[in-house]
């Protein structure tokens, strides 16, 4: 015959089994991982205890800025871009030294885009090896895409 487990614990709670357990009201100290080895836990508790933490979660924090300020790069020159165009529209004659301007300054958004791709992607495999977890793994980016993508929302002018 199967143990029905939840109705063991309706039953125990109806006897008051749970009244008064120690910690009753408090939250849960949920910062010790039970599957860690001792020396592992105790690592980890120096590393904390010293502001610290381990490499793979500085490296995860580092991920998100650079993909961050690859945004950020992207959106400035859109900006630029835009208003250059601006300023074309307002003066034709002006069209030609304007465009070579933001192509230089394009060709080197792109080059600096290209060097962070290729340097994001380098972290992203150094987190991958020492994630403890599969489950957590960073996907690298593509960056023929990402470049295509950077073609399209910022154009030559």
């Amino acid at each position: 015959m199967p143990i029905n487990v939840n109705k063991q614990i309706e039953e125990a709670m109806e006897r008051g089994e749970f009244a008064n357990l120690p910690g009753k009201g408090q939250p849960l100290k949920l910062d010790m991982n039970p599957f860690l080895t001792p020396q592992a836990r105790m690592a980890n508790r120096l590393l904390k205890e010293n502001g610290l933490a381990p490499r793979w979660v500085e490296l995860e924090k580092e991920i998100k800025a650079e993909k961050a300020q690859l945004e950020r790069l992207l959106t400035n020159l859109k900006g630029r871009r835009e208003r250059l165009a601006a300023i074309v529209q307002q003066y034709p004659h002006r069209h030609k030294a304007v465009s070579q301007s933001f192509e230089h300054e394009r060709a080197r958004g792109i080059e600096k885009y290209s060097e962070k791709l290729a340097n994001l992607n380098q972290k992203i495999q150094r987190v991958n090896l020492l994630m403890p977890t599969r489950n957590r793994q960073y996907v690298l980016i593509n960056q023929t895409e990402a470049l295509i993508r950077f073609q399209k929302v910022c154009p030559s002018l």
